[in-house]
């Protein structure tokens, strides 16, 4: 038996030990945390484990300042937890609020905000992104590091965008543009219409429609055929459409879950208003769970580069 192998085994016995509650041992004080990685099944959880942040990469700008991009995996399949800006979320050096969200949707979440530091940031300094949830504390880390250096395309490759496009359309695209129209305080259980402006150059040029899959018909599901059982927890993230102007609205900060319209993109039809391609608006209704001071966001899309907009929403009141 080889060194590997004795290890494996040796792992397996201590889950054993500490799972069936061998001699001196408490099953009910078992952490998974304490049982080595190899022994631990594959599980999903709808709640109760914590938060990574993610360091995507730095870019280097004309001013000669440079911008960290950070995203974050929120290791649950349902839990959207609120870590509010301080002792469990927060930044150092420099001010403990550097724009980070905190409110997280499930899973990976890539690409969500973004630092700038200045021109002299040395080559080995470090900004510290720290994130405690559920008991556990994970760190980011954010130098510039050469390998770590991105641009659009990585951007747009990590996050399924271009679809198709070369990178001349790519490189030529302008960044859409987005504002939201100011609001009132929202008093419960009122709800809150939202309206997003987005214009854009109107590139990329619409790729051509996708043609259907041909099925097999021999292979679909009777209609009258009994429903499948699913109980296992999945999420999805939503993706902008191939063609046109188009908005996502999500919670960026707040203290608890909003309800819109959709949760998914909203491209332009005929009969909104501006012409879908190079100017548009977005309306959505927001439904608010409880009060607090929220910080909603409009992701707008061209349908390949994205662009946040935020707006502050104070919501009063019981519901």
């Amino acid at each position: 038996m080889n060194l590997f192998s004795i290890r494996i085994t040796a792992a397996w016995l201590l889950f054993a030990m500490l799972l069936l509650g061998a001699p001196g041992t408490v099953a009910a004080q078992v952490n998974s945390r304490d049982v080595p990685i190899v022994a631990q099944p594959q599980q999903r959880f709808n709640s109760g484990q914590d938060l990574q942040p993610i360091y995507e990469g730095w870019v280097r700008n004309d001013d000669d300042t440079f911008t960290f991009h950070m995203g974050y995996l929120n290791r649950n399949y349902a839990e959207q937890p609120h870590v509010a800006v301080g002792p469990n979320n927060f930044f150092s050096p420099g001010p403990l609020d550097q724009g980070q969200p905190t409110y997280f949707y499930p899973r990976t979440q890539r690409y969500q905000f973004s630092v700038t530091v200045p021109a002299d940031w040395g080559p080995t300094q470090e900004l510290i992104w720290e994130l405690t949830h559920n008991g556990s504390t994970q760190y980011l880390y954010a130098w510039l590091q050469p390998e770590w250096e991105i641009d659009r395309k990585n951007i747009a490759s990590i996050l399924n965008l271009q679809r198709g496009r070369n990178n001349e359309d790519l490189y030529a695209d302008v960044p859409p543009s987005v504002t939201i129209d100011s609001v009132q305080t929202v008093m419960l259980p009122n709800t809150l219409i939202l309206t997003a402006r987005v214009t854009d150059d109107g590139l990329p040029a619409d790729l051509p429609e996708r043609k259907p899959r041909r099925r097999d018909p021999t292979l679909q599901r009777p209609d009258d055929a009994p429903e499948i059982p699913d109980n296992i927890v999945t999420y999805s993230k939503p993706m902008p459409p191939r063609n046109g102007l188009a908005v996502q609205w999500i919670v960026y900060r707040g203290p608890a879950e909003v309800t819109f319209d959709s949760d998914e993109y909203v491209g332009w039809e005929d009969g909104d208003e501006g012409d879908g391609k190079t100017s548009a608006s977005f309306t959505t209704t927001a439904t608010f769970s409880g009060p607090g001071t929220y910080l909603l966001r409009a992701v707008a899309s061209d349908a390949m580069i994205l662009t946040p907009g935020d707006i502050e929403v104070v919501v009063t009141g019981t519901k």
